[in-house]
């Protein structure tokens, strides 16, 4: 199975193809204008690093949050586009997931921290094993002291990556000392070859493959939305 992937949860745009469960390319670039602008840009150059045409790709997949509210309409948007063209299944991918997933080796609780703005983050607590991975906190927003509590409660080590883990750093180590770990700033942005993998784990076992399925998991609701239900 060829599987293209891409990630516009955040400021880094990046696409990824795996091909035979092997990747076979990858990008990323970190633009200042909305990647609305540049992901095809990006797709394209990934086909031509890997000598490939889009009708070669068998499947697709992509973060579908929590990120970026525009960034991630962006990215479903560009997948459910080439999915319902080519007629080709499209699996949707957790962003916290995929920030935690490369660190699956590490014996503890696996925590992947977005920064979510407003004095808040996105977060989701994971222990992984050989059998694959365990929810011990499902994904959810808050400020990172009431996160921290949370975790100080579990009694464990921790190990910390994401945009939320660097901005609040020194606040996790004041309230959790010697049990929290962060991971290097390589693991600390989502990276599509992980979104490509997850998407086809999620594709061969069933668990998901139609395009209209896919919506985005803001977990929190928009400005707008909360503008309208106060005044309601």
């Amino acid at each position: 199975m060829n599987l293209l992937a891409i990630d516009t949860s955040a400021k880094t745009c990046s696409a990824a193809l795996i091909s035979k469960g092997k990747v076979k390319a990858e990008i990323s670039a970190n633009f200042a204008q909305t990647h609305a602008r540049h992901v095809m840009e990006l797709v394209d150059a990934l086909m031509r690093t890997a000598r490939m045409e889009i009708k070669e790709i068998d499947a697709y997949g992509v973060t579908t949050g929590p990120g970026s509210f525009t960034g991630l309409r962006i990215g479903i948007s560009t997948i459910k586009g080439l999915s319902l063209a080519y007629g080709k299944p499209a699996a949707g991918v957790s962003s916290l997931l995929s920030l935690a997933h490369p660190l699956r080796a590490y014996a503890g609780l696996v925590c992947p921290v977005i920064d979510a703005r407003k004095g808040e983050v996105y977060a989701e607590i994971y222990r992984f094993s050989d059998t694959g991975s365990k929810v011990i906190l499902p994904a959810c927003v808050c400020p990172p002291g009431e996160l921290i509590g949370k975790i100080s409660d579990l009694g464990e080590s921790c190990l910390f990556a994401g945009s939320g883990a660097v901005l609040y750093m020194d606040r996790i180590i004041e309230g959790l000392g010697g049990r929290a770990f962060f991971a290097p700033d390589s693991a600390g942005q989502i990276r599509a070859s992980t979104v490509a993998e997850l998407a086809y784990q999620n594709i061969i076992n069933g668990l998901s493959g139609r395009a209209s399925e896919l919506t985005p998991y803001y977990i929190r609701r928009s400005d707008a939305e909360r503008k309208r239900a106060a005044s309601a």
